[in-house]
């Protein structure tokens, strides 16, 4: 009733609604004042009510919009909901401060990135150009390594026409040397362009709490399109290139590029084995592993005009690393190993209440460790999703891996980029016999290893039901712990010819990638060329699209595209 009540009119720009939506429910369990984060709560007394043979509790939380909503949810499992009125937190009253008014929001972003390069203007590029929002990995060697441009190394996407926003000289100098144009994180203030909007508003309502919040997240809507519309006419962006879609921005960025007659693309980056809310996905063209991954979107409500089916898009390194990986595997065989682990991690937080948690996370390196140093012919490789801050988070774990590492049977890739760890999965997954994922929730480096063959195991210890990788067969590719894992990569090795269908995913595999050939980051770059060439010829931007989707079909199959 109070989202009804206070609808306007001026929300029929853009896609203001399915932007605030999202952010209406955006924010996991680790945001304090997420709905996420009260309803997951509420479940947790709920389950210690059924521990306890507790008949009914009450549950005091800080008052919040739609309490109404989260107080039937408790009253369905005899909670009794109580809201009492809290301290509004200053940082947030600042920050909305902050959103509501573009030239505050300008002036805090630039003091934000006051220490970052800003490069000179100098030798423009292409008249037509493709921002890059990628994840800083800045390699351009074709070396194997994560990077942004995986894309361009793969297609003849012309260097000249991106886009990348640098933070150091060091960037700007190695992007510049390869021929990529580069700009600052700072925002340069310019005049409004394109069409006006109009900025959105909401109804007097008696409904103030839900009120206070549409406002906010309507006004953040409305500095997103403008600034990003202004970015995007300054640079003449006609292409928006990003992996990001897990929160409400990249649906304002969508908005902004369509102000500029321009197209947003969104990449799958990772794996996603059932529908999960901050996936959901508005873009002009989406490029997808698989007719399963159409699913999902489907299954989430997605606004995509034109999903692409591409495979894998990572699946042309394993030549790449092979060399690197065999000299790997030499060594630690060398020093005795004769059957090799390549065990993957996730990244952790300190409380564990929200997240997987340290304590699980050292589970993924203590167990096979303690068999490494009992046994003395197994190996083991560790690839950490975030190595920069791996020893802090293993603490006492931190003992084993160095005994490990003394056996000369142990190895860790730890070299990072701008965020994650360089290598990709792959790499140690070469030099392995066997791979161990130590979660089903999040499967996407496990799929990177099953692609190429290699037998790949899942460890499902949070409980993840409804993935599809709970297809894949129990006892033989998914378990519930490490030491029944370890037992079984054990028993396979021992067992003469192995175990039939151990770590095998053919079962599924076709459904994850149906072309499996090498080719996804050229199936990619091309499509986004043909895009590009479509502004050289001066279509518009309907047209571009829907002639570089029938290319796509005649060259790949009517079922790579899907419409609307």
């Amino acid at each position: 009733d109070a989202y009804l009540s206070l609808q306007h009119e001026s929300w029929k720009q853009g896609q203001i609604i399915d932007y605030l939506n999202k952010g209406l429910i955006d924010g996991g369990a680790m945001d304090a004042l997420s709905s996420t984060r009260i309803v997951y709560i509420i479940e947790v007394v709920a389950w210690y009510m059924r521990k306890t043979s507790c008949q009914s509790a009450t549950f005091i939380v800080g008052s919040r919009p739609w309490f109404n909503v989260y107080k039937d949810i408790a009253d369905r499992k005899k909670i009794n909901l109580i809201g009492i009125n809290s301290v509004i937190s200053p940082s947030n009253y600042i920050l909305d401060k902050i959103r509501s008014n573009l030239w505050i929001y300008r002036t805090a972003r630039n003091f934000k990135h006051r220490k970052s390069y800003n490069p000179p203007d100098g030798k423009k590029c292409a008249k037509y150009k493709l921002f890059v929002n990628g994840r800083g990995d800045l390699d351009l060697s074709n070396s194997g390594e994560h990077t942004d441009f995986f894309w361009l190394l793969k297609s003849d996407f012309p260097r000249g026409s991106v886009l990348y926003e640098c933070e150091t000289i060091t960037e700007y100098e190695y992007l510049t040397k390869h021929g990529i144009s580069s700009v600052g994180k700072q925002v340069v203030p310019i005049g409004e362009t394109g069409k006006v909007l109009i900025k959105p508003i909401v109804y007097n309502s008696t409904f103030n709490k839900e009120k206070v919040t549409i406002k906010r997240e309507l006004s953040s809507y409305y500095i997103e399109r403008i600034n990003w519309r202004n970015y995007f006419s300054k640079h003449d962006i006609k292409i928006y290139l990003t992996w990001y879609k897990y929160t409400k921005n990249h649906i304002a960025i969508s908005d902004a590029i369509n102000d500029n007659s321009g197209i947003s693309a969104i990449w799958q980056m990772a794996f996603d084995g059932q529908p999960a809310i901050e996936s959901r996905t508005n873009a002009d063209v989406v490029f997808s592993y698989s007719q399963f991954s159409n699913k999902i979107e489907s299954q989430l409500g997605s606004k995509i005009k034109y999903q692409v089916i591409t495979g894998y898009p990572k699946d042309y390194i394993a030549p790449l690393l092979k060399g690197k990986a065999e000299i790997l595997r030499k060594k630690l065989q060398s020093n005795g190993a004769k059957l090799i682990v390549f065990a993957i991690d996730e990244n952790s937080i300190d409380d564990s209440r929200w997240h997987t948690g340290h304590e699980l996370q050292r589970e993924n390196y203590s167990y096979i460790l303690e068999k490494v140093l009992d046994v003395p012919w197994l190996g083991v490789i560790f690839k950490p999703k975030t190595a920069k801050t791996l020893y802090n988070r293993l603490g006492p774990v931190a003992d084993l891996v160095a005994r490990a590492k003394e056996t000369g049977r142990c190895f860790i890739y730890d070299e990072s980029g701008r965020h994650t760890t360089k290598e990709q999965p792959l790499l140690a997954a070469l030099s392995a016999d066997v791979c161990i994922h130590g979660h089903l929730s999040g499967g996407t480096a496990a799929l990177e290893c099953a692609l190429e063959g290699i037998p790949t195991l899942l460890i499902d210890r949070e409980g993840t039901p409804f993935s599809k990788l709970n297809e894949l067969p129990k006892g033989k590719v998914i378990f519930k712990d490490w030491p029944s894992t370890i037992e079984a990569v054990m028993e396979n090795w021992s067992t003469s010819g192995g175990i039939e269908g151990f770590g095998d995913w053919s079962s599924i595999i076709d459904d994850l990638d149906p072309f499996r050939d090498g080719k996804a980051a050229y199936r990619m770059g091309t499509y986004l060329h043909w895009l590009m060439q479509g502004y050289e010829k001066g279509f518009e931007k309907d047209k571009i699209m829907d002639v570089a989707a029938e290319r796509y079909k005649r060259e790949w199959g009517e079922d790579k595209v899907i419409y609307g």
